[in-house]
């Protein structure tokens, strides 16, 4: 047993003297007239007990009163006891609720180990103890606030589920912080297999305040036997067919070779299967050949391991034809724009001078292309590529001009920029662009912008700094590349409905018609939405399942059905072995064992107790005379 407050037994120097001190001091007596010498044995005894200077004769009251005051003593020192259980006088309990904690080489899962774990906090906090649930999803949310209260904490308990998504635990634990600021003892409990990647902004310097919080990784799992489907995409091909080809990467995480059957499904008909062997931790990439009379319904790729997490053993895209786009061009001639435009087959290329016949023709077009100088009068809801120069509709203001920029950085991640390196690209002269309020910079310079995209209220905009006769980018091969990454971003759901498929936890945007007011949205367990419709796209966020979506409503009259696909696509959560540390921010944690954690358990309300009821047996001792 130990102490919160050990010097609250110093107490006990100055009370017992006193006690004794007070014991021995010789009473004032007052003349009393008895009946019978045989009362004077009991006062004598009385009064040789507390006469000074002799020996202390035994007395029940006197032992009871020394006894009393070290009860006292003992109860504020704060005495507790360690007992197998988590806890402390406030805690957060995080659960992590992604993929990963479907994994089944627990009894269950391990999200629902998980639970058990948590279960067994609540049941073992003390009386003072408070607690908070956290589940970290995609999204970290309070299941329960901040409670003494048992049965609320099990009943939140009981209600949260996992989700298909990656998860945020950064956020969790920020969440957590922000719960127990100021609270006495704060533990924050983080319960997961560590299977999340650092978020951005996250990285060696990036810091976590948790105030006096304490941080505790609870580890759940015990193996990582797990082969999944990393990435699935679709791309029509640069060929005349017009034919498209699937993408997709396998990845075996287990620590053995696995051998399994890759299999291409559309809609529920077989296409291709081919058998495929991955030694531990190796990946492998196929491409699949799709004609252009294929590409429509729901292509699947699936692999039939038996493995621990059957989440991530199949990917879907929806494929939908393509319409073509209507792309006009607005320049005094440049060669370069044209072939690369001209060779893409799904572009319908037109071209004009610049002057107010564009302004005039551009609502005809799904893409408007401003090399240069642009127009006046262009219709605010549209979709731009502005290069070498800004108009009004540009998601940048133009301050001035510098010489031989260099690309410092670009968006790896941003649909116009990925899959592209701009390292050695040589600039000749740019534009000096800022970023408006609605912009955002995807590739920067010492003076500002290079690319940069924006939207707002049926606008989509993209803007490159400088003219393509005065830098060698025509000359590299990132430059098909980023034409074809344009039209595909600045059509935005419109050309993706050709093969578009979103991450789990994402929000996607669904064209629907004007005319909708309100539709229905069928998740991959049955379970329907209602959604009213305020304009279009739609933004659907509830993407928590991985699976096939239907939007379900009508227009003018008649039933319309627009489906897409949500998929995982994640090494962090397809990575299911469980991790020995976890690093959120600067902060290092290592794992502990559930079954190894003792905490403090005060038992000073029953020290108090007790002096209690032995200040009454005192009270009644004194008044019996015993």
């Amino acid at each position: 047993m130990s102490a919160l407050q050990p010097m609250a037994l110093l107490w006990l120097l100055l009370t017992v003297p006193a006690i004794l001190l007070l014991y021995l001091l010789k009473p004032k007596r007052r003349e009393h007239l008895i009946s019978s010498v045989l009362l004077w044995d009991r006062l004598l005894k009385d009064t040789q007990a507390r006469t000074p200077f002799q020996k202390l004769r035994r007395s029940l009251l006197l032992l009871l009163q020394l006894l009393l005051v070290v009860l006292l003593a003992v109860a504020l020192s704060r005495p507790f006891v360690r007992i197998h259980a988590f806890g402390g006088q406030s805690m957060a309990i995080v659960i992590d609720g992604s993929a990963s904690m479907r994994a089944t080489d627990v009894p269950g899962s391990r999200f629902e180990e998980a639970r058990r774990v948590a279960r067994r906090m609540i049941e073992g906090m003390g009386q003072s103890d408070r607690a908070v649930l956290i589940l970290a999803g995609a999204r970290a949310h309070a299941a329960c606030p901040l409670t003494g209260d048992k049965n609320a904490l099990c009943r939140a308990l009981d209600e949260i589920r996992p989700a298909d998504t990656e998860t945020r635990m950064r956020e969790a634990v920020l969440l957590a912080a922000s719960l127990l600021a100021g609270q006495p003892d704060a533990r924050i409990y983080l319960l997961t297999d560590g299977g999340f990647e650092m978020e951005e902004g996250e990285g060696a310097q990036a810091g976590l305040p948790l105030g006096e919080a304490q941080l505790h990784f609870v580890r759940i799992g015990q193996k990582g036997d797990n082969v999944g489907v990393t990435a699935l995409d679709v791309r029509q091909t640069l060929a005349d067919d017009g034919g498209y080809q699937a993408f997709a990467r396998v990845r075996n995480f287990s620590d053995q070779a696995r051998r399994f059957t890759l299999e291409f499904y559309r809609d529920d008909r077989l296409l291709d299967a081919r058998e495929m062997t991955l030694g531990p931790g190796k990946a492998h990439a196929e491409v699949f050949a799709l004609s252009r009379d294929a590409a429509t319904g729901v292509l699947r790729a699936r692999i039939d391991a038996a493995d621990d997490l059957a989440v991530d053993n199949s990917a879907a895209v929806v494929l939908q034809p393509r319409k073509r786009v209507e792309v006009l061009l607005v320049s005094r001639g440049n060669l370069f724009l044209e072939k690369a435009l001209s060779v893409d087959p799904r572009v319908a290329l037109s071209k004009i001078a610049p002057g107010p016949d564009a302004a005039v023709a551009a609502p005809r077009y799904d893409l408007v292309i401003l090399d240069g100088k642009s127009p006046a009068g262009l219709p605010a809801r549209g979709r731009y590529l502005f290069i070498g120069g800004a108009g009004e509709h540009a998601p940048v203001t133009i301050t001035g001009e510098t010489r031989n920029p260099t690309f410092l950085d670009w968006d790896r991640r941003h649909p116009v920029t990925r899959f592209l390196d701009f390292s050695s690209v040589q600039v000749a002269r740019a534009l000096v662009a800022k970023p408006l309020p609605w912009g955002q910079a995807l590739a920067e310079c010492e003076a500002g912008a290079l690319i940069a995209a924006g939207e707002k209220d049926g606008l989509r905009s993209l803007f490159l700094a400088f003219d393509l006769t005065e830098s060698d980018l025509p000359l590299r091969v990132a430059f098909p590349i980023l034409l074809s990454n344009a039209v595909v971003w600045l059509m935005g759901s419109e050309e993706a409905a050709s093969s578009y498929r979103a991450l789990t936890g994402a929000v996607v945007p669904v064209e629907v018609p004007e005319d909708a007011r309100e539709v229905q949205v069928v998740l991959p367990d049955g379970s329907r939405r209602s959604l009213r419709v305020e304009g279009s796209p739609l933004l659907f966020a509830e993407t928590a399942q991985a699976g096939i979506y239907r939007v379900e409503g009508k227009s003018q009259g008649k039933p319309f059905r627009i489906q897409f696909a949500v998929s995982l696509l994640s090494e962090a959560e397809s990575d299911i072995r469980p991790r020995d540390r976890i690093a959120i921010g600067r902060t290092s944690v290592p794992a502990v064992d559930a079954r190894s954690q003792k905490a403090p358990r005060e038992i000073w309300h029953g020290v108090a107790f007790l002096a209690l009821c032995l200040m009454a047996f005192e009270w009644y001792a004194y008044h019996r005379r015993l």
